[in-house]
């Protein structure tokens, strides 16, 4: 079962709690245990690398060499993706595959 974030009301610390996914409280809401009233917040503890995901086009390439041939560039030489299509013929044509 997922864990979600609480606050202790009292101290101000942050806890976990598990709830199944149809009966976890809303955001905001105050759950109250026997070792005190506990606050609902949103977790922001993580982080996603923008730079890793691909389902968005056009992006800039991290991993590609900069000012690669067949590619536009930013103004630091960095390759940027066009489409799935540029990056295939861009893969293929400079010898590259994919690291999923």
């Amino acid at each position: 079962m997922p864990e979600y974030v609480f606050e202790d009301m009292k101290t101000g610390e942050q806890v976990t709690m598990v709830y199944p996914m149809r009966d976890v409280p809303k955001i905001g809401a105050v759950v109250v245990k026997p070792d005190g009233k506990f606050k609902r917040v949103a977790y922001a503890g993580f982080q996603v690398d923008v730079g890793v995901i691909r389902n968005m086009y056009p992006y800039l390439s991290q991993s590609l060499p900069r000012n690669l041939d067949g590619c536009d560039t930013n103004h630091q030489g960095k390759p940027i993706i066009m489409s799935k299509r540029h990056e295939a013929n861009v893969m293929a044509q400079h010898g590259y595959e994919r690291d999923y």
